[in-house]
């Protein structure tokens, strides 16, 4: 996701910095940052080095299945690998479908050097046990047990392992240090229903926010507010690595960015608390089957657009006032909007805003667009909602 974002914004105009050095500005122009490979922070510098920050936030990693250091077992004669459960996937929707492995390899040298790699065919299978061998519909899977997906016929060790994505990477398995691997399906993303009003596909939650954010951000006329795109790792884990929205990645971005443009840190600080963020993480639609899940009097539907949510709890950091300023721009430009709380008696979940938040002391909310199958892996939105989604935020980010 962060390679992708990244060949976008170099195809925009942007310009790659590093956290490790310092930087030159140039007021109008688009630049960005990648840190540990899997979040990336882009901005487009304001007219106005005082005023404040436009932010638009999103997670890049999705519920998934990560691969284990020494994952080979054998069982029956065959090989499987041995994975864990990455945050909250629905798990019986990954049996008996294609999958393979993508992720990132480290190689020797100095410094360490990662390498993307996708294995770009259909590798692995994770089999379903007969209704006939498992009658008890309450009994759990165990991932431990029944996640363990199918990889080859008869012997095979780590190194077979190795060597396939050596040959995959063009380089010798022995330059192979570690890895961060995931298993990820392999079918290709649809449009459907009568007059293909809708999107399947996975990882909706939350590539789609940040799809949304990006588009948004390259639209953009520049204004006298810094612009600026935060699309965070590790949210469905919590958030808490260097990487993470619950780290000081975006704090110390805003801090750079000021230094470059010559300001104190009086000045720096009045101009982060004259900014605003808006945090997109995707949303429950009202399921047509379960209805009763939905709140009584907020139930967002697919294609009625832009969802606001809502909870007492501040597991979303929307209040009153972040919620009128997107109604507001919603009114203004023609978007419909819509609001999500969850139904008291339920818990739900929550996301980067609040987190934010705490690390910036930036006020904002967090919106997102309805979805049903949310943490399956094939997720399932209204097509036009996600051009109402950019529009929204191509608004924020143009509004003074």
């Amino acid at each position: 996701a962060t390679q992708v974002q990244k060949e976008r914004l170099d195809k925009a105009g942007f310009s790659q910095l590093r956290l490790t050095e310092s930087w030159t500005l140039e007021e109008g122009k688009g630049y960005y940052v990648i840190h540990n490979d899997s979040s990336i922070l882009a901005f487009r510098l304001g007219k106005d080095k005082q005023a404040g920050f436009s932010i638009v936030g999103a997670h890049t990693d999705s519920p998934l299945l990560k691969l284990k250091p020494s994952p080979i077992m054998e069982a029956a004669g065959l090989v499987k690998l041995n994975i864990e459960v990455y945050g909250g996937p629905l798990l019986h929707t990954w049996f008996d479908r294609p999958l393979s492995l993508a992720g990132r390899v480290i190689v020797n040298g100095s410094p360490l050097k990662s390498l993307f790699v996708n294995i770009d065919r259909d590798l692995l299978i994770i089999p379903s046990v007969a209704i006939h061998m498992r009658r008890d519909p309450k009994e759990e899977w165990n991932p431990q047990k029944e996640l363990l997906p199918l990889f080859a016929q008869g012997p095979c060790q780590e190194e077979d392992l190795l060597e396939l994505l050596a040959e995959e990477l063009k380089i010798k398995k022995e330059e192979i240090l570690d890895y961060d691997l995931y298993c990820y399906p392999r079918e290709k993303g649809t449009f459907l229903g009568k007059d293909d009003e809708f999107i399947s596909i996975g990882r909706l939650d939350n590539l789609g926010m940040c799809h949304a954010g990006l588009c948004a951000l390259v639209e953009s006329e520049a204004t006298d507010k810094t612009q600026i795109m935060a699309n965070f790792d590790n949210e469905e884990v919590g958030s808490r690595t260097t990487q993470g929205a619950n780290s000081g990645l975006l704090r110390n971005l805003l801090q750079k960015i000021s230094l470059a443009q010559g300001l104190t840190q009086e000045e720096h600080l009045s101009r982060v608390y004259s900014s605003f963020m808006f945090s997109c993480d995707q949303a429950h639609a009202v399921h047509p089957n379960y209805e009763e899940k939905a709140d009584p009097t907020n139930h967002p539907k697919m294609g009625d657009g832009p969802v606001i949510k809502l909870s007492a709890s501040k597991s979303y950091a929307t209040d009153g006032y972040g919620a009128a300023l997107c109604k507001k721009l919603c009114k203004e430009h023609d978007i419909p909007y819509q609001t999500f709380v969850n139904r008291s008696d339920m818990r739900g979940g929550s996301t980067i805003g609040p987190i934010s938040e705490g690390q910036t002391d930036i006020q904002g909310l967090d919106l997102g667009i309805a979805v049903l199958g949310m943490h399956s892996v094939r997720e399932l939105q209204a097509a036009k909602d996600q051009k109402l989604f950019i529009d929204l935020l191509k608004a924020f980010l143009e509004s003074k």
